[in-house]
């Protein structure tokens, strides 16, 4: 079989030890595990392939925690070989269907073990495809040097990361290889299962890194929150009550807020073209909506919209209508202005609604001719408040329109 490899053309690469490489026990990274030149089919999906597993365990063997000290061949350091069943032992000369396989076995093998890998060194055929594949203790690596001097006055100094997660250069490892390039049959060619730091206890687990990462649903679950205006602590308690308690998700309270954090820093400045885009796609698929918007230096500054509910009772109910510019968003200052009117009933009922930057004259201005432009035709009476801005709005835009001052 050797003679199928191509070793003049191989590509080494070595990923980064202490980027997002690492992955838990649920889920895989975005890592090119696979390329696209690979001649593989039906690719098996890693978190079914886990529960089918976990699912067929005795519920004794299933949670193995333990492990031997052993000493080192110098014998000047101690050594943890974990104590695992054998049906997740691995053996050198061990044969899989595909890489994937191979590494998805060495999860299992990591989990029952109580300690987190990631991907590292891979190597290829002269087509790119992959030829060899390390998946190693995520421990491994060197220790980096993060003192710091607290009496410098300067503060140059590097200050130290606040975790608990330490890397100890860990010599624990696996390393798979492809047969040859026609095949996605791989082996074990080495393994080396001693590692130079103690391995998770089961009370220690929920408290990993790869048991604390969050889950897809677990993001959906944080965004569909946020979206209801549920902070981060609240939707991790909501989520607690709905999973029977705290034991049972794993994750903690900072580990939400941390993601609230991230998702805050991607939408970024970008959150107001989102609005737009957002607004501008309703208006391009609901039938009679109608959405304007002002921008002053490529700065949001005012923005209209009215579906088309909201014009029909105003062609029934617009006689007299009443808006008003007290409330104020919390987070950037915009200034909501709802427009309202009375029904029948008298049930107070939307007829469009606008956000201003600002309180000048030429905003409001601009709001009452969005409004106008959107209905076709002016209210009979309108009620405001005694803002002398929107006293010269008014008088500007609704010339015809009587308007008393609310009590």
């Amino acid at each position: 079989m050797s003679d199928y490899f191509d070793y003049s053309s191989d590509d080494t690469e070595h990923d980064d030890q202490y980027g997002d490489e690492a992955f838990d026990n649920n889920q895989y990274d975005e890592d090119d595990l696979y390329h696209s030149g690979d001649q593989y089919s039906g690719r098996i999906q890693l978190s079914d392939y886990a529960s089918e597993a976990s699912t067929n365990r005795i519920d004794s063997e299933e949670e193995s925690f333990n492990s031997n000290v052993v000493d080192s061949p110098g014998g000047k350091t101690k050594l943890w070989k974990p104590i695992v069943h054998k049906e997740f032992m691995s053996d050198v000369d061990a044969t899989y269907q595909s890489l994937e396989e191979a590494v998805e076995m060495y999860k299992l093998y990591a989990n029952k073990a109580g300690f987190g890998v990631r991907l590292n060194t891979v190597t290829r055929f002269g087509d790119k495809t992959i030829k060899k594949r390390y998946v190693v203790c995520n421990k491994m690596g060197k220790i980096p040097n993060r003192s710091t001097d607290t009496l410098d006055p300067e503060g140059t100094g590097r200050n130290k990361q606040n975790s608990n997660f330490r890397i100890t250069d860990c010599k624990a490892l696996i390393k798979f290889e492809r047969l040859h390039m026609r095949t996605n049959a791989c082996k074990i060619y080495e393994f080396e299962e001693k590692h130079n730091h103690p391995l998770e206890t089961k009370e220690e687990r929920r408290y990993s890194k790869r048991a604390r990462r969050l889950s897809y649903k677990d993001k959906e679950f944080i965004v569909h929150s946020s979206t209801s205006n549920i902070g981060a602590t609240k939707a991790h308690k909501l989520q607690a009550s709905l999973q029977g308690g705290y034991e049972n998700i794993g994750h903690e309270a900072i580990d939400y807020k941390n993601f609230r954090r991230k998702m805050g820093n991607i939408i970024g400045d970008k959150d107001a073209q989102l609005v737009v885009d957002k607004m501008s796609m309703r208006k391009d698929e609901l039938p009679n909506y109608t959405f304007e918007y002002k921008c002053v230096d490529s700065v949001l500054n005012a923005m209209f919209w009215v579906d088309e509910t909201d014009k029909l009772y105003y062609k029934e109910f617009g006689d007299v209508i009443s808006f008003d510019a007290t409330f104020r968003t919390n987070e950037y200052g915009m200034i909501f202005v709802p427009f309202t009117a009375i029904d029948n009933h008298k049930r107070s009922i939307n007829i469009g609604a606008g956000l201003l930057s600002n309180e000048s004259i030429e905003s409001y201005r601009w709001l009452l001719e969005a409004f106008l432009k959107a209905h076709g035709k002016h209210p009979q009476l309108v009620l405001t408040d005694q803002d002398p801005a929107i006293l010269q709005a008014i008088e500007a835009i609704f010339p015809s329109s009587n308007h008393p001052l609310c009590m």
